[in-house]
């Protein structure tokens, strides 16, 4: 027979079993709006009856379990959809992050702006045929200095603010290396709660959906591999380094120098192939055509630099070559103190600014006034085909209208990868949700079927009080 109080046991462990599972619905329940919560679930199972020996009792009674027990309270996470979405993360941020600078660039060099390159080398070459027909009208001599120094004034003002996105980008590079090292220790700091907790006895599972947000967040800057441990921590690794490997955390910082790179803390480079971080090198470090020396091939911002500048001394240098009486110097354009000539340092000489008459307009020995064949050169010179950059040849207009042909495609390209990505990130978002996140209408058909459960347990309860006073109070009463 029994023990008198076993159905009595059973039944309070369902009664508790059904208690917690209402208090896991009401949980998920409040937490249905709750940012990076992670719907959480009782695991209940059979607990069997053990006995002292089985080798040595000769009972034939058929065993009864001990009840239900309740294992632990767990999350219900993907691991896998979780490995995707950090991964796809990175990748998105990758596109979008490059989309933006590249925007910000065209912004910059805008065909459709009525003062921009194109324009002001079209109207000096408006002015240079009309000067070509009135050579001794300082008037028109003047427009075409007008002209150039527009030319030379753009190009200055594209450098400026090519500059200005540079320093934004770095800026930006550099906040976001703040927030990684804050993320990574943050990250460490969770795994010794979660791991204490769990030595402990409790379930951290709160803790966990606070790592699990940072995690998250982290996988939007860098590509991240995250290793879970039977003791509750992870470690996060990008490439083959080692970033939070239980309480300790890898710091990565800014190098020196140019190309802008990462370090680690022990000082040896940190890279990285997907995510914000990513993105910003690209625009930091692309030098298109001119890269050397595993220099980023990707057309940032050093490519549109060096192309203007490129372009601001083959301008010059066309000019003032024409501008030579008898071999002797006789600049048109000018630079800097040292004589470099740039987009930024591209300016006309002192000696054009003080004198517009200072252009020849005529290199024949013994030239009659109003003479304009060193003009028609330079109108040519315009429309020829020059070696321009490494990777052009042609006109200074055409390399004006190609330049602007090469942001105008890398933009609609990473439009179109920015876009399909975004579709790919919410698809497995989605995905993770309707695994994680919360169903009111499955939490209510969870609180009927534990609110049923508990109210069977609860009878059970009552039907075993009233068969033990039976036992107890009439039992063996006949013949009193």
């Amino acid at each position: 027979m029994r023990a008198t109080f076993l159905g009595f046991e059973i039944a309070r462990k369902a009664l508790n079993a059904s208690q917690k599972g209402l208090d896991v619905v009401s949980q998920n329940i409040s937490n249905a709006n709750t940012e990076g919560y992670t719907r959480q679930r009782v695991e209940l199972s059979a607990e069997p009856f053990l006995r002292g020996s089985y080798l040595y009792s000769n009972s034939t009674t058929a065993d009864v379990g001990l009840g239900v027990k309740v294992d632990r309270i767990s999350q219900v996470r993907d691991k896998v959809l979780d490995y995707k979405y950090r991964k796809e993360n990175a990748i998105n941020n990758t596109w979008n992050t490059c989309l933006r600078g590249l925007k910000d660039i065209e912004s910059v060099i805008d065909e459709y702006s009525k003062d921009g390159l194109n324009t002001s080398v079209m109207n000096l070459l408006e002015k240079l045929h009309t000067f070509s027909s009135n050579t001794s009208n300082i008037e028109y001599a003047s427009l075409v200095r007008s002209a150039a120094q527009t030319v030379a004034q753009t190009l200055n003002k594209y450098s400026e603010q090519l500059y200005e996105l540079e320093q934004q980008q770095y800026e930006e590079l550099g906040i976001i290396i703040e927030d990684v090292n804050q993320l990574l220790e943050k990250i460490s700091s969770l795994n010794t709660q979660i791991k204490g907790a769990m030595v402990a006895g409790y379930n951290p599972n709160e803790l966990m959906d606070t790592r699990n947000m940072h995690l998250d967040t982290l996988s939007g800057y860098l590509n991240i591999y995250v290793e879970n441990h039977d003791d509750g921590s992870v470690s996060v690794k990008c490439g083959d380094v080692y970033l939070v490997h239980g309480k300790e955390y890898n710091e990565i910082s800014l190098a020196e120098g140019y190309p802008v790179s990462l370090k680690q803390e022990d000082g040896s480079d940190f890279v990285v192939s997907n995510g914000q971080i990513f993105g910003h090198l690209q625009m930091l470090n692309g030098n298109g055509v001119f890269a050397t020396g595993g220099e980023s091939d990707f057309q940032g911002i050093p490519y549109y630099k060096n192309s203007l500048d490129m372009f601001a001394q083959k301008l010059a240098e066309v000019f003032n070559e024409l501008n030579k009486v008898d071999g002797a110097e006789k600049p048109l354009f000018s630079g800097d103190e040292s004589g470099n000539i740039t987009a930024s340092t591209i300016g006309i000489s002192k000696e054009w600014l003080m004198d517009a008459m200072y252009i020849t307009t005529s290199t024949l020995e013994g030239a009659p006034s109003g003479a304009n064949d060193n003009i028609v050169k330079m109108i040519q010179a315009l429309n020829d085909t020059h070696t321009i950059t490494p990777a052009f040849k042609g006109s200074f207009v055409d390399f004006v209208t190609s330049l602007n042909g090469d942001i105008a495609m890398d933009v609609r390209y990473y439009e179109d990868m920015a876009e399909t990505s975004d579709i790919v990130l919410m698809t497995v978002d989605e995905q993770r949700e309707s695994v994680s996140g919360v169903s009111l209408n499955e939490e209510t058909i969870n609180m009927i079927r534990f609110q049923k459960s508990y109210s069977a347990a609860a009878r059970i309860m009552t039907a075993l009080d009233e068969a033990l006073d039976i036992l107890v109070n009439r039992m063996g009463v006949v013949g009193r």
